[in-house]
């Protein structure tokens, strides 16, 4: 049940974010910025990392084979995981900030930051306990040589090797 409960997290991160504040933009009457382009790139970014990051999981988080989707196992230092100990939650925190870029909202622009500080702290208070209560103390020697997010350039080569199978 512990699922449903971090899968309607991000729908409503997803969703409710931007209708709040595009609403927000048509009650004071401001007009949409042209950032779609923008926007369309980070969320196809966040989609390609988020996706990297799930696919470095099943390949190497599991100890046997499996072919649907199961909780990890084993941890994962490799692949994306190798330079942020948490790709997946950082890039869909910032899906909200491209869904205001490509609304053009003003209003969603600038909340956007307050949707980013909700991901990042969920991923702190809800992923990183679970985390370490199953995989320490691996994971607490993990943790301290790997960031919990990163924008390093080594995590967009990481993420190009999930895709061709070379993640573990």
């Amino acid at each position: 049940m512990r699922w449903f409960w971090k899968f309607a997290f991000w729908i409503g991160m997803f969703t409710l974010f931007p209708l709040l504040f595009w609403a927000l933009d048509s009650y004071l009457g401001l007009k949409p910025l042209p950032t779609f382009p923008l926007g369309l790139a980070l969320l196809l970014l966040s989609i390609y990392m988020s996706a990297a990051a799930g696919r470095t999981l099943r390949l190497c988080g599991h100890s046997s084979r499996t072919k649907r989707f199961q909780e990890t196992d084993v941890l994962v230092k490799t692949g994306v995981y190798s330079c942020s100990r948490h790709p997946n939650q950082f890039w869909m925190s910032l899906i909200p900030l491209a869904e205001a870029l490509m609304m053009g909202s003003p209003c969603g622009i600038v909340a956007s930051g307050w949707a980013l500080a909700l991901g990042l702290t969920f991923m702190l208070l809800v992923e990183e306990p679970e985390v370490h209560q199953k995989f320490c103390p691996e994971y607490c020697e993990y943790a301290k040589e790997v960031p919990a997010f990163s924008l390093s350039p080594k995590c967009f080569k990481e993420a190009l090797k999930a895709f061709r199978g070379e993640a573990c």
